[in-house]
């Protein structure tokens, strides 16, 4: 079973419990987190306020803590980083936690607690993601971040990648949204995989298909107006290479790490 939410504010009362979460925020925090743990991070801490975040920095080891996160795109005074995938080297993140604040995206990972099991999804790790769902039997409720509100066009088109590969291997989609993003994809698909290459061979031009995508929606033509353009290409780089991990959610205490 395959549903799929817009909005974390349209999720109905109840829904998530017993299922396994998959939190979509392409531009820019599910980028960011999948780029966090793959350059070496221990953990990302994700916070819905700004203070909070701070608090939680201030009570981890000296050392040890990177506060990173953003507010309507522009990084947050005196944070060590912002929301750009690309900040996140090895030099900056080995064995380090993350704790991160932004305005969309750590604030659906947090609307999404009710669910047995929580994961982050971005077309980095699209597949590392897709194959740890491979064999799940819980309903998977896919969980668009989307932008101050409003829905996403890169969110509904990655949940639409998903929805689609679950089509695929004869899940059911189970609520007109799942079938809507499904539609949605459907029309770009072919555009972002090598021709006659098959599924699992992205382009990897600078100027890929996905790329152009992903700046169409008012989240992309936002990230561009502040300046961050090569996040977006960060953002499309399908499947990349050494970022191929499942995220997945721990709890007591609440931090998202590089599932086993």
């Amino acid at each position: 079973m395959t549903f799929v939410h817009l909005l974390p504010s349209l999720i109905p009362a109840g829904a998530l419990r017993g299922g396994v979460a998959v939190v979509i925020d392409v531009l820019r925090a599910s980028t960011m987190i999948v780029h966090a743990l793959a350059a070496g991070c221990d953990a990302v801490i994700p916070c819905g306020e700004i203070d909070e975040a701070r608090r939680i920095a201030g009570g981890l080891p000296p050392g040890s803590a990177l506060l990173a996160g953003e507010r309507h795109g522009v990084p947050i005074e005196g944070f060590d980083l912002g929301n750009s995938p690309g900040a996140c080297t090895a030099d900056v993140c080995r064995g380090k936690t993350l704790v991160m604040t932004t305005t969309n995206g750590t604030k659906a990972i947090l609307a999404s607690l009710d669910a047995e099991v929580v994961l982050v999804g971005a077309f980095v790790n699209f597949a590392a993601t897709a194959q740890r769902l491979l064999h799940e039997k819980r309903p998977v409720h896919l969980v668009c971040a989307g932008t101050e509100g409003a829905v996403s066009y890169e969110d509904a088109l990655l949940a639409g990648a998903f929805a689609g590969h679950f089509a695929d291997l004869e899940h059911t989609l189970d609520n007109d949204e799942a079938e809507i993003v499904r539609g949605l994809w459907a029309r770009v698909e072919d555009a972002v995989w090598f021709k006659g290459g098959g599924k699992g061979h992205a382009k990897t031009d600078d100027d890929r298909p996905l790329t152009r995508y992903l700046k169409r929606g008012a989240g992309g033509r936002r990230v561009m107006e502040l300046g961050f353009e090569a996040d977006i290409a960060d953002a499309a780089a399908l499947n990349r290479g050494g970022y191929q991990l499942a995220v997945e959610l721990r709890r007591d205490p609440l931090r998202l790490v590089a599932a086993s």
